[in-house]
């Protein structure tokens, strides 16, 4: 669960550091004083999308960072596990924005990308904003959260990776029996260039091999007689070998005399030691040199025929191979791509794969479907709707979508007298907004994360209905091992927040450069705060007993 929000310059918000603890938590204050900039915070460091305007006007950057308890969250970390990421039972999340719109990230001081903060931020927290009865009329939105509910999640995803797969199997048969024709003209083609390629075999080495032996038995000769040249300069009684022999021996008798001239006959002696190892080279070079004629002949030839291959193909003789290579790789995928039984037969199995996923979808969405109605519908009487109900319809397709088999439609009746219609037909703005709650307060206590936001959600809902939302979101945040959880409840009603646990004010200064702060609140500042907000005006005194009595009705155990 969230345990602590530190923000820094972000937005109105100049220093603010929260503590907050489990169970249900209220966070009140005059419309405009900042409570969804807290939010928006929040959400910055769960990864959200941010720019420059987030940072306070006159500051360099602003700084979010959230501290989560995960000893008891299984999918955190499991997340954790997975990323091998050190931690002691809670994760510190940390998001720098820059003035010019840049931010970072950090995963308990290691940095991250904003895509990780979400993927970690899904498992720590889910919020629910006050726009949701409205986008509770999208079908995308009404299929998510039965799906959600339902438990049927991986199903949707294995839907949508099997229609894509089934797709592309689809397409590829189409393809092949489209380009039939095509296809076996170029496969003709690259038969008859393959053929001078696989008789000749070139390989990538060969022709520098070839050009170097044929320019050494082209010229033979020369170099035979270079060699016997030089071996003869080097060796021969009258050659530099006998000169140093001679050399050395005066050099010896002078070192006898003279001590200093050592140094430079060891010069002259390591000198022979190395022409006379030239010699030896040189001698052995000329006994393995080939003056075979046939050979050179041979050898001329092949290169000719490699010349001739690689001006037909284009491409440079030393390259021969790899074109070979990629024309053989260009043919197999030809003849796959034509083999329309083997593609009819991938085709066939993608579909049937696609429809037992489909299936499977399916039986969770109408298992999910019936639990949720009835679960939403008992909650309406207690919503002013006694004689509402909510109903979830599954039609049927003519094909199967990436969604899945069925349309999923969110249907609605204010009596028991009236049929059943989609929610955008019937459904008034008040009714919308008091079943869009029911049905959150339903998926929230399916959810696994073990911090719910609701933003408020009490919106066009008063007294005694606000009194119901309250008692249900103080419910909804009751400890449920092994699963502890947390509601946090942006709310303007009075009935709902007295029946927080723990209850904050939002406020915001008129200086020139305002700053929104947020403080928790005792026993005496809790009751002040629910008397201004039942009286909206000036509070008195009987409007303190009121907000006595609400308090001592409304918190945990009253």
């Amino acid at each position: 669960m969230l345990t602590q929000l530190s923000i820094r310059n972000f937005v109105l918000i100049d220093r603010l550091d929260i503590e907050f603890a489990g169970g249900m938590i209220a966070l009140t204050g005059e419309t405009g004083a900042g409570k969804s900039i807290v939010l928006d915070a929040l959400g910055i460091a769960l990864g959200a999308r941010a720019d420059s305007a987030s940072v306070r006007r006159g500051e360099k950057q602003a700084e979010v960072t959230a501290e989560f308890d995960v000893t008891t969250n299984a999918a955190a970390l499991a997340w954790l596990g997975a990323q091998s990421e050190q931690h002691e039972g809670s994760v510190i999340l940390r998001r720098v924005i820059d003035a010019a719109g840049r931010s970072r990230a950090q995963i308990n001081g290691r940095p991250a990308s904003v895509a990780e903060l979400r993927d970690l931020g899904a498992t720590l927290l889910e919020l629910h904003a006050q726009h949701e009865h409205q986008a509770l009329l999208r079908p995308a939105t009404q299929r998510e959260l039965l799906d959600r509910y339902a438990g049927a999640d991986a199903e949707a995803a294995a839907v949508r990776v099997a229609h894509r797969a089934a797709r592309e199997a689809r397409e590829a048969l189409t393809h092949a029996q489209d380009a039939a024709e095509a296809i076996a003209r170029e496969r003709e083609h690259l038969q008859a260039d393959l053929g001078d390629l696989r008789a000749a075999k070139p390989n990538s080495e060969e022709w520098l091999t070839l050009t170097q032996e044929q320019a050494r038995l082209a010229h033979g000769k020369e170099l035979l007689q270079t060699v016997e040249s030089a071996r003869a300069a080097l060796a021969d009684d009258d050659g530099i070998g006998e000169s140093l022999s001679g050399l050395l021996t005066a050099l010896a008798q002078g070192e006898k005399l003279d001590p200093a001239l050592g140094a430079a006959r060891q010069l002259i002696e390591t000198a022979a030691v190395q022409l006379d190892e030239a010699a030896q080279s040189l001698r052995h070079y000329g006994s393995k040199l080939n003056l075979d004629p046939e050979r050179l002949q041979e050898t001329e030839q092949r290169l000719s025929s490699l010349f001739t291959l690689a001006r037909k193909h284009r491409v440079r003789p030393e390259a021969l191979q790899d074109h070979w290579q990629s024309l053989e790789a260009r043919l197999l995928a030809l003849t796959a791509s034509q083999d329309i039984a083997a593609l009819e037969r991938a085709a066939q199995a993608a579909a049937e794969q696609l429809t037992e996923a489909a299936a499977a979808l399916s039986a969770r969405r109408t298992a999910g479907a019936t639990r949720l109605a009835g679960a939403a519908s008992a909650e309406l009487p207690d919503l002013a709707l006694p004689n509402a109900a909510f109903a979830i319809q599954l039609t049927a397709l003519e094909r199967i979508e990436p969604s899945g088999a069925e349309a999923v439609e969110f249907a609605f009746r204010s009596h028991a007298s009236l049929p059943f219609a989609p929610l955008a037909k019937v459904a008034s703005g008040g009714e919308l907004a008091r079943l869009s709650l029911a049905i959150l307060v339903v998926c929230g206590d399916a959810a696994q994360v073990p911090t719910l936001v609701f933003d408020e959600v009490d919106v066009g809902v008063g007294g005694r209905v606000a009194a119901q939302v309250g008692r249900k979101l103080q419910t909804l945040a009751g400890v449920r091992p092994p699963l502890k959880r947390q509601v946090l409840c942006v709310t303007h009603m009075p009935q709902v927040a007295a029946h927080a646990d723990h209850h904050y004010t939002v406020s915001r200064d008129n200086n020139e450069s305002p700053t929104t702060t947020v403080l928790e609140l005792d026993r005496k500042a809790r009751l002040s705060e629910v008397a201004r907000m039942l009286a909206g005006h000036e509070v008195g005194s009987a409007t303190e007993k009121m907000a006595k009595e609400l308090l001592a009705t409304s918190v945990r155990g009253g």
